[in-house]
């Protein structure tokens, strides 16, 4: 962690300042969640976000003092679920077929015959 004063009217990088937020794991947090965000958005071709959240408030009883805390973010993209077809019928249930289409006769299985019919097959 460095203590060091920046010269009057420079601005100390941010990224330095990320750096010493709980001795780094902010940053490492980041660089992992962004790691997930590309492969996420890669796979599903959807966009997602990463945010970083910096808090800073005044300690109590030492106004000089300032409390310095941070989270990461990460909302992926992720695979819409799979939806099935349903039908509501006049009292709102859900139905798999719809209630108000014929409904086929009973199917049955036709048998196959047991000869060919080749046209060597029905010479004989």
């Amino acid at each position: 962690m460095t203590d060091q004063t920046p010269e009057s009217g420079q601005v100390r990088p941010f990224a330095a300042v990320l750096q010493d937020i709980r001795n780094g794991q902010i940053s490492d947090a980041a660089a992992v969640s962004m790691q997930e965000l590309v492969a996420a958005v890669r796979e599903h071709g959807k966009k997602g976000t990463l945010t970083l959240t910096i808090c800073v408030e005044p300690m109590k009883n030492n106004p000089d003092a300032l409390a310095v805390s941070a989270e990461v973010t990460l909302k992926a993209p992720k695979e819409a679920p799979k939806a099935a077809i349903f039908f509501a019928d006049n009292d709102g249930n859900l139905l798999r077929d719809d209630p108000r289409q014929l409904a086929l006769p009973g199917l049955r299985r036709v048998e196959t015959p047991t000869t060919s019919n080749t046209p060597k097959d029905l010479a004989q």
